[in-house]
């Protein structure tokens, strides 16, 4: 995940840059660097599995922002019972992670009303990290790939889940 680790780095010296006076540019800039670098992770992430190398670079580009949160707004609404309760914990903390993170980036890109602090824009860029660090430790989980096809194709994640807790 190169190109996402990237990003994260460059976020962190986005909110980091200006020492004294931190400019609006550079701390907005930050949070929808953040967001980005956990967005293309997740893609990253999920197409990776894809068996076809060539379609990979396709495929990544058919995700959806808005749909990528609303499942993980779905999975916070509800009780995620798939997986080990560490799982569970972590894929929380990253659809959690996910969608205020693209709260704060629409705030940071669009609302130019809002003065940000370098501390809020670090905080963010952690939230991230942290983001990043759950996944890398679940990410080879069942319930954790279950996250990653919910990004993607909503409705199968959906019938899998279904038939997971059909009793045999």
């Amino acid at each position: 995940m190169a190109f996402a680790d990237d990003l994260l780095e460059q976020a962190y010296h986005l909110a980091s840059r200006d020492p004294v006076d931190p400019t609006q540019a550079n701390l907005r800039r930050a949070v929808s660097t953040a967001y980005y670098a956990l967005f293309h992770y997740l893609i990253g992430e999920t197409v990776a599995n894809w068996a076809v190398a060539r379609h990979r670079a396709a495929l990544s580009r058919t995700f959806d922002h808005k749909q990528m949160k609303a499942a993980c707004e779905s999975l916070l609404r509800t009780y995620y019972s798939a997986g080990k309760p560490e799982s569970r914990s972590k894929i929380k903390n990253v659809a959690e992670a996910f969608a205020n993170l693209q709260d704060a980036r629409h705030i940071a890109d669009y609302d130019v009303s809002v003065h940000w602090q370098r501390v809020d824009s670090i905080t963010l860029v952690s939230l991230a990290r942290d983001a990043f660090e759950d996944w890398r430790a679940i990410r080879n989980d069942d319930s954790a790939q279950d996250f990653l096809l919910s990004l993607f194709l909503p409705r199968a994640a959906e019938k899998l889940a279904r038939s997971a807790n059909r009793p045999e």
